[in-house]
């Protein structure tokens, strides 16, 4: 039986500039975890104090520089950020198994052990197969169909009406979603989504994330696959959970009050407890096989209080660094299983049930009671990561990433001249 060092290292793998995974290394490396990060060069990871060693990622070499950031950090667990992440240590994967030995036997163990079961890859990949995967274990998810085309959309509307949601795999952050309200509109989303974007868009892409993984995408040439999904009226929700063989650890469920765009990731939630989203998140992880942290969307209906499981997230999310008490401590669960021993005992960071999410939502735009009686989260033991966005919480993240950037250049130089 493979067991972790008793100080484990766990490397992250992050290919854009979102800041929650910095909460992540703050919560592993609070728990006495050694933490090393592959990230790009604008990434907040590269200047985080929790993070003890970071590696290029390169969005046009992604899988040669993830396999390399794994030889030099000898990892004991591989934890993705993100969509594309996991879609990159996937395809290592398959690099293994499908095209002869292009991988230590021990990195394929790895990554096994990190995201378990390899047989749920393709699953998680695909919204269609995923949510086809959930009816079988008799979960309540929409009624959704494959629309390859505009006339196999115009037939799926026919028969299920508007208002109807389209979506696209492999995207992430409300990118890849539309909800349309009548036929014309489909036809607008369907075009937009199944179309490779404007070059424009896709240099503001790049500026935005610090990272070419559009640009990269656009070269692949990869066809975006559109799928339909009956809307179901009602609150967002979600589960984060850590999970190790197909068991759940600890798990997270939450609604959410705020979103950071239409679509688009929760800013604001309230913790909750719901055993039909509990029940589904374990049949499916059962189901797969996983391991480590994943997510799940639901929506709880308005005229019923149905949860409908929507989407699979097989990566960390952003509440999964939230220490919540002991049934609620991702972290700490995860880094039990993969160290044999029993998980740390820590204190929940809050007992209120409103959490505000960092980075926050300015002031001005939430609702006073929010403002008032939530737990605004952020980090603690990150000084430079609070002095160069805590204060401006109404920054966009584009300033904010070009301030880290100039930091971590500036402190990069420093250690070379000292050298």
């Amino acid at each position: 039986m493979w067991v972790a060092t008793v100080k484990p290292t766990i490397l992250l793998v992050s290919t854009n500039s979102w800041l929650s995974p910095v909460r992540l290394a703050e919560s592993l490396a609070d728990l006495g975890c050694a933490v090393q990060a592959v990230c790009t060069p604008r990434s907040a990871l590269s200047i985080s104090s929790a993070v003890g060693s970071t590696h290029h990622y390169r969005s046009f070499k992604p899988l040669l520089s993830i396999d390399a950031a794994i030889e030099a950090a000898h990892p004991d667990l591989i934890v993705p950020c993100d969509d594309l992440a996991t879609a990159h240590l996937h395809a290592l994967y398959e690099r293994k198994t499908c095209n002869g030995p292009l991988l230590p036997l021990a990195t394929a163990a790895l990554l096994a052990r990190s995201l378990g079961s390899p047989a749920s890859h393709p699953i998680v990949a695909s919204r269609q197969k995923f949510l086809a995967l959930a009816r079988e274990e008799d979960v309540l998810v929409p009624d959704s169909a494959l629309t390859p085309d505009l006339n196999a959309l115009d037939e799926w509307l026919a028969g299920n009406g508007v208002p109807a949601v389209l979506k696209t795999d492999c995207t992430s952050g409300g990118q890849g979603v539309r909800i349309v309200n009548t036929g014309q509109q489909a036809q607008v989303a369907f075009r937009e989504l199944a179309s490779r974007r404007a070059m424009g868009r896709i240099v503001k892409d790049i500026l935005a994330d610090g990272a070419g993984s559009t640009f990269a995408r656009v070269f692949r040439r990869e066809q975006p696959l559109v799928s339909a999904h009956r809307f179901v009226a009602g609150q967002d929700a979600n589960v984060a959970l850590a999970c190790w063989q197909g068991e759940v650890l600890a798990q997270i469920a939450a609604v959410v009050l705020e979103t950071r765009s239409p679509n688009g990731p929760a800013a604001v939630i309230r913790l909750v407890e719901n055993s039909q989203m509990s029940d589904a998140v374990k049949k499916i992880v059962r189901r797969l096989g996983l391991s480590g942290f994943v997510g799940f969307d639901f929506v709880i209906e308005e005229s019923t209080g149905r949860a409908f499981l929507i989407e699979i997230n097989p990566r960390a999310t952003q509440s999964c660094h939230l220490q919540l008490g002991s049934r609620s401590n991702l972290c700490a669960a995860l880094c039990a299983s993969l160290s044999g021993s029993a998980a740390a005992k820590k204190a929940s960071v809050t007992r209120r049930e409103t959490i505000v999410l960092w980075p926050h939502l300015a002031e001005s735009l939430l609702p006073a009671h929010i403002v008032d009686n939530a737990y605004f989260d952020q980090p603690q033991n990150d000084p430079e990561i609070v002095r160069l966005y805590g204060s401006n919480k109404g920054a966009r993240l584009s300033n904010v990433m070009r301030s880290l950037w100039r930091a971590a250049r500036t402190r990069a130089a420093l250690a070379r001249r000292s050298s």
